[in-house]
């Protein structure tokens, strides 16, 4: 059993290609689809989750996507979501939303947080239940288990989010984590911000462009030097001719870069001389073994620009991480798809114009022909697309 709080599922109405989808996730979860299944809209909806516990929704709803059509259905200007979250030791908590347009003045009509009976006839506990900007937040720790009245100064902001009362231990609790939330996109790493140095920090979490790399690898050199003699095992394993790694002061007063040692070169080469493809496969390996990952890790095609040799090693870190934390890749690559157990493969596809998800493991009829044919059968079966015909 996972002892970090993780999200096992979520409901999501009316956002894009989801008239109504509902994602069951394994602690790691890997996701393959077409272009257009819905794969990118997802992590961009959990997005917009984690966004606004941290400031107001803006006038575009999700951050960036001025222009774009953001409900399932045009005249139908409403999203709705229930995200189900293991908490413990409080055991399933459920987060449900209703935010109705239109784009330009977004209002949050409803907002409810709850425990998820594990009996028909058991009566929930209330955290949290708005509507319109109004309502109450109370929390089991208050001895004298009192419900505060609450009135939101914006109709555009989550209630969770709004919270200042550090009192309401769940719900404050509740809300870091999905502040630790973590977004990362192969394309959007900043190779040119990671190949040049960077002022230190304690406890450091990989940006989301990976532009602190060589932070983080200070702090697990200086404060974790285990963790950073098996991130460098690891790399040694994945790229030929590594040596060695270490960080030096460079730069301004506070700052510094990570150097590589390769062999039969006599001298120490900086990030700003290593391709881009071992950029990336540093900074996912970095990721991965950093000893407090963020609560949740979404990755956009994390094969991406890095060599096949290596995508073996990644899912092996991959796994391994999620032990910790958990994690959900998004990919179109055949071979790294194949290297995971059938348990932690959804696929995604569209139906009549909306998203399906699917959990690989649900099909009889997939792992029939699986159990025919073997494992390798995999990789082919995505190749043709009979994977998500199958599913």
């Amino acid at each position: 059993m996972n002892k970090y709080h993780w999200l096992p599922s979520i409901k999501v109405k009316g956002y894009r290609p989801f008239e109504e989808t509902h994602f069951h996730f394994e602690p790691l979860q890997v996701i393959v689809g077409a272009n257009g299944s819905g794969k990118s809209s997802l992590f961009e909806f959990l997005r917009f989750i984690h966004e606004a516990c941290y400031r107001e929704i803006p006038p575009e709803i999700v951050a960036g996507t001025i222009g774009q059509q953001i409900f399932h259905k045009l005249g139908q200007d409403k999203l709705w979501w229930c995200s189900e979250i293991i908490f413990e030791p409080i055991g399933s908590i459920c987060h449900e939303g209703e935010l109705l347009g239109p784009v330009g003045v977004p209002k949050m009509s409803s907002e409810r947080i709850v425990t998820k009976p594990l009996k028909p006839d058991q009566t929930p506990y209330t955290f949290l239940d708005f509507a319109n900007g109004q309502g109450s937040v109370s929390d089991p720790s208050d001895n004298l288990l009192k419900q505060k009245k609450w009135n939101l100064k914006k109709a555009n902001q989550l209630g969770l989010g709004a919270m200042t009362d550090s009192t309401l231990t769940t719900l404050f609790n509740l809300r870091e984590y999905i502040r630790g939330w973590r977004f990362y996109n192969s394309f959007h790493i900043n190779i040119d911000k990671i190949k040049k140095s960077v002022p230190t920090s304690q406890e450091p979490v990989l940006q989301e462009d990976a532009g602190n790399l060589s932070s983080v690898l200070f702090n697990l050199m200086t404060e974790h030097s285990d963790l950073f003699d098996e991130l460098k095992s690891v790399i040694k394993s994945a790229i030929p001719g590594f040596k060695d790694l270490n960080v030096k002061a460079r730069g301004g007063p506070g700052e510094v870069i990570a150097f590589w040692q390769e062999k039969n070169i006599d001298m120490d080469l900086s990030l700003a001389d290593l391709s881009d493809g071992t950029l990336r496969f540093i900074a996912w390996a970095t990721l991965c073994i950093m000893p407090s990952p963020p609560t949740l890790i979404c990755i956009d095609e994390p094969d991406q620009g890095v060599h096949p040799r290596t995508l073996p090693i990644l899912a092996g870190l991959f796994e391994k991480a999620s032990q910790r934390t958990q994690i959900m890749l998004a990919t179109h690559s055949s071979y790294f798809l194949s290297q995971f157990e059938l348990t932690n493969i959804a696929v995604m596809k569209k139906e009549s114009g909306k998203s399906v998800y699917i959990n690989v493991s649900n099909s009889q009829t997939l792992i029939d022909n699986l159990d025919d044919f073997g494992r390798d059968e995999l990789e082919k079966m995505h190749q043709s697309d009979e994977l998500e015909v199958l599913s």
